[in-house]
């Protein structure tokens, strides 16, 4: 969710997050809340706009628009943009030198991956006599623990690790997560069914 630096008028808070914003006009039309509370305004900001390339990935597809970025606006790698109603996560900026962050008007290409779609995660199954790969599409926010019992289809197993990008945790949000691993089991009476979140 987009925020920007706009003092609320009614709290005071220094933060508020954009509800809604166009482009008309080169300029930007911005309907801001205050996450504090809860205030509303509207706001309109002239802006000199440039041209960059945006390519957006999903999954193992990638999609390349062209899109115009306020001149003055830093972007940096982490940042979250919003593209058509789709949020895209900037993985690479270049300048056309690739840089961590720039401003808008020396960005030659943007590189994302799209927030707006379920997050494609692996999991490294053992069952004993071999290790398999099986791949779910989860909801970003979706929380896996270890040693819980997950289901898919007929089968079962125990979450043994959850890998982060740096390092394992017990508890973990799909977004946060590179792979899992389990192994098999025998069925369970409580257990979380992840079987329509599974792909052939």
């Amino acid at each position: 969710m987009e925020r920007i630096n706009e003092i609320c008028e009614n709290c005071g808070h220094e933060e508020m997050i954009v509800v809604k914003k166009k482009e008309f006009d080169r300029a930007y039309y911005y309907l801001l809340k205050c996450p504090k509370c809860g205030y509303v305004k509207e706001i309109s900001d002239k802006i000199k706009l440039s041209q960059a390339k945006l390519i957006i990935s999903r999954y193992d597809i990638s999609v390349a628009k062209v899109i115009n970025i306020p001149e003055d606006q830093i972007y940096k790698v982490g940042d979250v943009i919003e593209h058509e109603g789709e949020e895209i996560e900037i993985t690479k900026i270049e300048t056309p030198d690739e840089k961590r962050s720039a401003l808008g008007k020396e960005i030659k290409v943007i590189w994302g991956k799209s927030l707006s779609i379920p997050k494609k995660l692996g999991i490294t199954i053992n069952d004993g006599n071999r290790t398999y790969s099986i791949y779910i599409f989860v909801p970003k926010d979706f929380e896996f623990e270890m040693g819980k019992v997950y289901k898919i289809n007929e089968g079962f197993f125990r979450l043994k690790k959850i890998k982060k990008e740096k390092g394992f945790s017990k508890k973990a949000k799909a977004k946060d997560i590179v792979r899992l691993y389990g192994e098999v089991i025998k069925p369970m009476r409580r257990y979380v069914d992840l079987t329509e979140y599974y792909r052939e």
